[in-house]
């Protein structure tokens, strides 16, 4: 039996030489590559915001100066830049309600805000936002004429909301409410549009409300004067005051 190792030896020397050389030249790649991707990353490191997206429903809200003032504050470092700061600073400007803050690559700062969508006055100095929360903003940037709500501290969700039933139920005979209040014994005031206040007391707000309604086509038939005050607190009857007269009793 003849053995043939040398001759296997030489021919698997090519192959092998040249496994070698593709392991060493993958290798070189892979280092080329990394080399090239660490290169890429700390590049992007220092890569700039360079523009900031502002997108939201404004009408109390000056855009264009809130846009320069993200662009002034926040435009630099992409990775650097803290969304959460971001979204800090707007919370903290009038108007805001709401706000997202986020990145988009490869340079942009995406912001959306929410305005604040004031329902009222409250004590003459705040505004009550749709749910009731109170918050601050310059009253003279209001775009239309809220009723104004006042009333012990604390009280504002109570007063809105009572404002509410208040104002569907006289919606409905024509009448508008301007302003409401509750005194610190948490008596209820209301005055209508037409100048016309009225005195409701504590308790059954509603139905007194209802009786004024119901009455004031005779409290207001052939009377020169205009009404000016409905005091609805009597269990019967009520009292009224015109704008020459003292009050008297119904």
């Amino acid at each position: 039996m003849q053995l043939r190792w040398p001759t296997l030896q030489f021919k698997q020397r090519p192959a092998f030489y040249a496994g070698v050389v593709f392991f060493i030249v993958a290798l070189l790649a892979l280092l080329w590559a990394g080399l090239k991707i660490a290169d890429w990353v700390q590049g992007q490191q220092s890569a700039p915001v360079r523009q900031v997206r502002l997108y939201g429903d404004f009408h109390h809200i000056n855009a264009t100066q809130l846009h320069q003032t993200l662009q002034q504050q926040y435009v630099g470092n992409f990775f650097s830049v803290n969304v959460d700061q971001v979204q800090q600073f707007l919370l903290q400007q009038p108007w805001v309600y709401q706000v997202a803050v986020r990145k988009q690559w490869p340079d942009a700062l995406v912001v959306v805000v929410t305005e604040q969508q004031p329902v009222a006055v409250w004590n003459q100095q705040q505004l009550l936002n749709q749910q009731g929360d109170i918050f601050e903003a310059p009253l003279q940037q209001l775009k239309t004429e809220l009723p104004q709500l006042t009333g012990p501290q604390g009280s504002q969700q109570d007063a809105l909301t009572m404002f509410r039933h208040m104002q569907g139920l006289l919606a409905l005979h024509k009448f508008n409410a301007v302003a409401l209040g509750l005194t610190e014994r948490f008596s209820w005031q209301l005055k209508l549009s037409n100048g016309i206040a009225l005195q409701l007391g504590r308790d059954d707000t509603l139905k007194r409300l209802q009786r004024f309604i119901e009455l004031y086509p005779v409290i207001s038939k052939h009377k020169a004067d205009a009404v000016a005050e409905v005091d609805l607190r009597y269990d019967t009857g009520i009292a009224v005051r015109y704008s020459t007269e003292q009050k008297r009793k119904a």
